[in-house]
């Protein structure tokens, strides 16, 4: 807490901190809609939601531990990892809330047999 403080405080005068890790926004969004595209043509349709819960969730918490292991400032105005991973979370939670129990069934059973 004490160095958060002092880090923080005007008593010090500006600090040079590193770059927060912004992203660029058009990367993100060019990704994010050929990752929909390509989740949207490989899986049927009624497991769409299933595997986008799990697509998020495991993107959620790459974009996290990145963020943590690059040491991105949470604080830092813009868009970082840590709001990228938090939306990923929020996408997360909202797919698997629509997703219905047969349809995991149902994705589950279609990775688990060997073809």
């Amino acid at each position: 807490m004490t160095l958060w403080k002092s880090e923080r405080s005007s008593a010090y005068g500006d600090a040079l901190h590193p770059p927060a890790g912004y992203l660029n926004l058009p990367i993100l969004i060019a990704s994010a809609a050929a990752l929909g595209v390509l989740s949207f043509w490989l899986v049927p349709p009624p497991l769409t939601m299933p595997v986008l819960s799990i697509v998020s969730f495991t993107i959620a918490g790459i974009l996290a531990l990145l963020a943590y292991c690059n040491g991105v400032d949470r604080y830092a105005p813009g868009v970082t990892l840590w709001d990228v991973a938090g939306l990923s979370a929020l996408i997360w939670i909202g797919a698997g809330m629509l997703s219905k129990p047969e349809h995991i069934v149902q994705l589950f059973g279609h990775l688990m047999t060997p073809e």
